[in-house]
Order: C-alpha cells, then structure tokens, then sequence
C-alpha cells in the first residue's frame, strides 16, 4: 500500500516538472493578486494590501506539497482624478511538491480604468525572476536524468499578463503563464530532460448576491490549466456576514471538498482558514489539508468596511 502511495506521489511530483504553474489555494478570492496581477488594487479606497499565507497538503505524507507567499501592493490615484488610477506591488512565493521546488519573485503593475459608474477594467503584469531547484538526496544519481540536472537554476524574464473587469457584483478575470518561460533552464543549467513548460491560463469569475442588509452570498470559479489540456474546476460558495465573519464551502474537481472560514479582527487584520478532505485515492493515506491566510487591508471579503469617500467607485472592491 505504501508503494502505491508514494507511486501517486511520484506521478504529482512529475506532473508539477512538466506543467508547472502557479500554487493553487482554496481561498483564491482572498489571494486574488496572485492569481491575477490586473486584481491587485481595485479599490480605489483601499490605499494598500499586506497579504501573507500558507499551504500545506496531505499532512503526514512525506515529502509532502507546500505553498506559501506574501503580497504588498499601493494605490497611485491622481489628485484631479478618480477615472483612472495606477498600483504597484511585489509577490513572493514558493511552492514545494517532493524533490521539486520553485520560488517567483515578481514586479506588479496594474492600471485601472472607470469604463462606467461602477465598473472598472484593470491590466496587470507580474514581470520578475523564477528558480527552480532540484533536491536530489533520495534520487537515484546513476540516472542520467537526475546526474545531468542542476540543482538550481534562474530563469528570467518570467512575464504574467492579465485582464480583469469588476464592478459591485461581479468580477471576471483571466491571465497567462509561462508565456516567456518555456524550460526549466537559465543561469545554473538545465532542471530535467527536456524539462518543457507549457503556457497556462487562469480565469476566475465570481457573483455577488444580496440576501439581506447583513448577508451577502459569494458564488465564484476558478479554471486553470496549459493550454492543451482539460481545465481543472473549482466552485466556491461563501456568505459574508455583516463584513465581519464569512464562511463557505469549496468544490475542486473531483479531488477535494473545502471548508473556508474567515474572520476580521483588530481595524485592518483579517483571517482566512481552509480545510481541504480529498476525495480521490490519497483519502485512504492522508486526506488532511490546512491553509491560513492573513492581510492588513481596510477590505475583507472583496468589501470595504466602510464607505471612506463619496466616490461612485467606492463598492468596486472585489
């Protein structure tokens, strides 16, 4: 039984090698910047976001994924101005699966432009640097896949364009990935044989629902995949009470179902929990999955917690 389970881990491992793409969170609509550069500032009342989180899958597996990451953007809003308006940030993450690691360190820009009362159009890029690295202790050295590989290497310019439109109660957004990387090689040599990275799509979309003056119903999907194959799918459904307390449940595939609880504390702090229970055939090995988020932000849920200004645009806060 082991074997089989360590051969499922194997089989993950090398499916992250050949398709390698950004860490997946159940709480996507909380790390919405890093799923989509174009949804980093979209509230123009929100002058900064500090997000930080973690991932850990299958707990108790060994070699088990990992993920974590910390964001930090700020709103450029011209003085005379409230029809368009400039962010900037940097997002840090890494992402862990076995023997296999790799670590992006990104620039965001993003520019937002009022189309309509209420109803925003952003373009965003990550432009920054990737490593990958290749921890080789437990790894046959004989093979000559394994003998020929670095054990780190820099890969630049790593690009993430995106598109986003959000207004009160709706969002959608899509970027690409791997769109100026197509090997895991660069400065240090080659990771694998021949080691190819494919491009990848990232399309959320997400509907707001009034239920009454204290609850509002989030529905939201998330697609990702390279551009070859089937997308992987996943639902959320989350309610926000009175922006102070939330909690949802998650669907993703037919590989995991989620719980998601998320709370405000303090002025500007916020968390995020996620509880993961697989589904497929890693239940009977280790079927637990944690994952906390935490931002310094006046935004919870998507939300503002209070209308700052008199602007039109103060609810475009998804």
């Amino acid at each position: 039984m082991k074997k089989i389970f360590t051969y499922l881990l194997i089989c993950f491992c090398l499916t992250k090698v050949v398709a390698q793409q950004f860490p997946q969170y159940t709480q996507f609509i909380f790390n919405k910047i890093g799923y989509n550069p174009a949804a980093s500032g979209t509230s123009i009342n929100a002058p900064y976001e500090l997000i930080l989180g973690a991932r850990t899958q299958w707990f108790g597996f060994t070699n088990n994924p990992k993920s974590a990451f910390v964001s930090f953007n700020y709103n450029f809003i011209p003085a005379r101005s409230i029809s368009k308006w400039h962010n900037a940030g940097i997002y840090v993450d890494q992402d862990q699966a076995g023997n296999f690691v790799h670590n992006d360190i990104w620039l965001s820009y993003t520019f937002h432009l009022l189309l309509a009362k209420k109803t925003i159009m952003s373009f965003g890029l990550f432009a920054g640097i990737k490593q990958f690295r290749l921890t080789k202790n437990n790894l046959d050295k004989n093979d000559p896949a394994v003998s020929n590989s670095s054990a780190s290497v820099l890969a630049y310019p790593d690009l993430v364009p995106g598109i986003r439109l959000t207004n009160k109660k709706f969002f959608m957004d899509v970027c690409f990935q791997q769109v100026s990387i197509f090997k895991q090689s660069g400065i240090g040599g080659t990771i694998g044989s021949p080691s190819r990275l494919l491009p990848h799509y990232n399309f959320s979309a997400g509907q707001k629902i009034k239920i009454n003056d204290f609850d509002k119903l989030m529905v939201a999907i998330n697609l990702h995949s390279s551009i070859v194959s089937l997308p992987s799918a996943e639902i959320t459904v989350i309610n926000y009470y009175n922006k102070r307390f939330a909690v949802g449940a998650s669907v993703r595939s037919k590989n995991f179902v989620c719980a998601i609880v998320q709370f405000r504390m303090l002025k500007n702090l916020n968390i995020g929990l996620a509880y993961d229970l697989s589904t497929n055939k890693v239940f009977r090995a280790s079927p637990n999955t944690g994952e906390i988020m935490v931002s310094f932000s006046p935004l919870f849920g998507g939300e503002m917690t209070e209308k700052v200004t008199k602007l039109n645009v103060a609810d475009c806060t998804f």
